[in-house]
């Protein structure tokens, strides 16, 4: 399992109880690894923001071959929100970690709070266009991808980039860090 976090500007954004959409993340994302670690899976956590074509960042906060322990959850405690949302670059990327990673199933979960977007681009549709690309690459690969998007108004684009099987919109945000375990339960079952 590969776990995508976008880390755009936007998830700065508050949500309820005076946390930050990127602060429930982190939690949720949190209690995820706790859960795949007691199972024994192995699983990495990477992130994304860019700054136009040429700028796409792409963190690794624990990779396949490394432990989930302090130095992890460190650097997931250290994640910003900043810049824009080219997702397509971040899933083609991600593609290329996982085709590395030997396994019967391999799953990419894409956890988002908007549709990419990026200051370089004016026709929203091309970066959608683009990650929905990246998204059938990544089948071609033997991997699947899925999206849990904080975006209520996902459904105009998010089931076109991932499928209509493969995207879950949380309308709560708060529900986050009670929500990406079970939908990993679900996935891997």
């Amino acid at each position: 399992v590969l776990v995508l976090l976008d880390l755009s500007e936007s998830t700065n954004d508050p949500a309820q109880g005076g946390q930050t959409v990127l602060d429930l993340t982190k939690s949720a994302c949190i209690l995820l690894s706790e859960a795949i670690s007691r199972v024994g899976d192995e699983f990495a956590i990477h992130g994304f923001c860019s700054d136009g074509r040429s700028n796409v960042f792409y963190n690794r906060f624990k990779d396949f071959d490394q432990a989930w322990g302090d130095l992890a959850k460190a650097r997931l405690a250290g994640a910003e929100g900043r810049l824009s949302t080219r997702m397509g670059a971040a899933i083609r990327h991600a593609t290329a970690h996982l085709q590395q990673v030997k396994a019967a199933r391999r799953l990419m979960l894409v956890l988002t709070d908007g549709a990419p977007a990026d200051i370089d681009v004016r026709d929203p549709f091309y970066l959608r266009h683009d990650a929905r690309h990246a998204v059938d690459a990544a089948v071609r690969a033997g991997i699947v991808p899925f999206c849990l998007t904080l975006d209520p108004r996902a459904d105009a684009y998010a089931q076109r980039i991932f499928g209509t099987r493969n995207v879950q919109v949380l309308d709560r945000v708060e529900r986050l860090p009670e929500r990406l375990p079970q939908l990993y339960a679900s996935l891997t079952r």
